[in-house]
């Protein structure tokens, strides 16, 4: 079985862990009123995910008979609904403008983009070809995140439509490369669905590793 954590799995999350905390009090310097916004904003959008992750563990094949399904999936309808009403309503705000929730959205996409670079630079355990790919699309997206944030004020408000396409955009390509990156751990193909499907218990509460048989094993931690 091979080691299940990875010395520069962990670097790399300090890395990142590190710049989240000084570009967080960056971003709290020089837009005051996103930073409020965040504090409320985030944890609902974070709600949103966590729901549909519980809906997805609770109707997993791997999970079936476990009476506590119809809970997941109850209480992950029920997040979704929440977060996505009180969002909405938050939006709704006067003093809320378009180019806020540019702000609001880039931030988090810069840190995605950070990520991508440091896991395409540091972590050995995927393979070149995708760390290259991770570390070139990391650097594209801090690039179209900081136009985002930097147009604040300075260009025309048409250009935030473009700014909230490019982001959307460069959001998805960043899922599916890392998707393509941690999949390359276990010389798997992103582009069979089947795998796909494995990144997402990648990324959730299992640890994923190889047995002494060669075969990939889904360890569930809770």
């Amino acid at each position: 079985m091979i080691e299940l954590i990875h010395k520069d799995k962990i670097r790399a999350d300090n890395y990142i862990s590190g710049f989240l905390i000084v570009s967080y009090l960056l971003f709290a310097l020089f837009f005051r009123l996103e930073l409020i916004m965040s504090l409320l904003v985030y944890p609902f959008i974070s709600l949103f995910f966590y729901g549909i992750a519980k809906i997805i563990n609770g109707i997993s094949k791997r999970n079936r008979g476990n009476q506590k399904n119809l809970n997941r999936v109850l209480f992950g309808i029920t997040s979704i609904i929440f977060s996505v009403a009180f969002l909405n309503f938050f939006m709704a705000q006067p003093n809320v403008s378009f180019q806020n929730v540019i702000n609001l959205a880039a931030y988090p996409i810069l840190i995605v983009g950070f990520a991508s670079i440091v896991k395409g630079r540091f972590i050995n355990a995927y393979s070149r070809k995708h760390r290259d790919i991770s570390t070139t699309i990391g650097l594209l997206t801090m690039l179209i995140s900081m136009l985002a944030l930097l147009s604040s004020g300075i260009l025309p408000p048409e250009s935030s439509v473009f700014h909230l396409f490019s982001l959307s955009i460069i959001l998805m390509v960043n899922i599916v490369s890392r998707a393509a990156l941690y999949l390359s751990e276990f010389n798997l193909s992103v582009l069979k669905f089947r795998n796909f499907k494995l990144f997402f218990y990648i990324i959730s509460d299992y640890f994923i590793y190889i047995s002494k048989d060669g075969d990939i094993v889904l360890n569930k931690l809770t």
